[in-house]
């Protein structure tokens, strides 16, 4: 799989976690879920080893001479 490819591919992950995360926090400020069951730290925590996947891509792509 081509770097662009692996990276167009990992931030669309991102984005669909993103969204899921977002909806999660709108229903607890509604009060649908009064107890905690991780599943924000979980999203959070995904989110953000995406994240240095794709910098680590950014970076390799620099590196290499590649846009």
């Amino acid at each position: 799989m081509s770097m662009l490819r692996q990276y167009e591919r990992l931030n669309a992950i991102r984005e669909v976690l993103q969204s899921k995360l977002e909806l999660y926090e709108a229903r607890d400020c509604f009060g649908f879920d009064d107890f905690d069951d991780g599943t924000a730290s979980e999203l959070k925590d995904r989110i953000a080893e995406l994240s240095d996947e794709l910098s680590g891509l950014k970076g390799r792509r620099g590196r290499d001479g590649i846009r």
